[in-house]
């Protein structure tokens, strides 16, 4: 295949893309905390919402503005945290390689990790707390 007709997004950050299931507001009932990095105006805002039970990520949903490779780390990222220990998350240049997101971005990821880091941090707080 001629090089100037490939897919620059490769197949995973395609598929995920394309299937953006964890976007939106949770619609549970249970407490939600929240991590929010980045700005419109820059290219890439990203705000997590973690649905918790204990210390237990039930549901975690995502709004982000940016590039389909914020989007689909966005979503890459609420499906393990439904399903994975949070140490098992890896950093930015970890998701990067999974997912074969271009060095370039990795800025982009960055913002995501701040999100994130934050919700985690929220998510810490309320256990504590309660």
């Amino acid at each position: 295949m001629n090089a100037s007709l490939e897919d620059p997004l490769g197949p995973e950050v395609r598929r995920l893309f394309g299937a953006l299931s964890h976007a939106g507001e949770p619609a549970g009932t249970l407490p939600v905390v929240y991590g929010e990095a980045g700005r419109e105006q820059r290219g890439t805002r990203v705000r997590f919402m973690l649905e918790l039970s204990g210390q237990r990520v039930l549901r975690a949903r995502y709004r982000a503005y940016g590039c389909p490779y914020t989007l689909a780390a966005c979503e890459w990222l609420a499906t393990r945290l439904e399903s994975a220990d949070r140490g098992s998350l890896g950093a930015p240049a970890d998701w990067a390689r999974q997912l074969q997101i271009p060095q370039a971005r990795l800025g982009r990821l960055l913002v995501v990790e701040d999100a994130l880091v934050a919700a985690l941090a929220a998510a810490d707080k309320s256990v504590t707390d309660s």
